[in-house]
């Protein structure tokens, strides 16, 4: 019984993780929409997305997931449903991955992470769950912890953010 509500709660973690319902259609989640990696820098940036799409990186084992968009870059776990904002950066190439750096400058005492790097790769990779297929690597350093995953580029609905914000 209890093998089975850990399974049941991993499988909503990844629900909410994901965006239920952004999808109507199967689409391939390897780099953008059409199969194709999307490596077209953004206005003002290198390697960032285009302002119609988001870098979804996102990872089990914990689960993770992290939005990078043109407004912020959003982190999201379990515990943290609504997430963390950080201000969005343009990534910087560091030894074949884009890099995005950014802080949050929050007062003294505040909960939750400072600081967020998250490194993309081209490569294959696997969520390990689902056995779907990437075509990016992440890796994700949140506060004091480092976590691995895999990262997708899809059109910006506007439906990943909290809130409606």
């Amino acid at each position: 019984m209890l093998m089975k509500l850990s399974c049941a709660a991993a499988v909503i973690a990844v629900i909410v993780l994901n965006g239920c319902g952004q999808r109507t259609t199967p689409e391939p989640r390897s780099g953008t929409s059409d199969g194709s990696v999307d490596s077209t820098p953004a206005p003002g940036g290198k390697g960032g997305p285009q302002a119609d799409n988001v870098i979804v990186a996102l990872g089990n084992e914990p689960f993770w997931n992290v939005r990078v968009t043109g407004r912020e870059i959003l982190y999201r776990d379990p515990e943290h449903q609504d997430g963390y904002r950080f201000p969005p950066v343009a990534a910087v190439e560091e030894d074949g991955a884009r890099v995005f750096r950014t802080r949050r400058d929050i007062p003294a005492g505040a909960p939750g992470p400072r600081m967020l790097e998250l490194r993309i790769r081209d490569g294959s990779c696997s969520d390990g769950m689902s056995d779907r297929q990437y075509s990016m690597i992440a890796l994700l350093k949140i506060g004091e912890s480092t976590l691995a995953g895999c990262a997708l580029i899809e059109p910006d609905s506007g439906l990943g953010r909290v809130g409606g914000q």
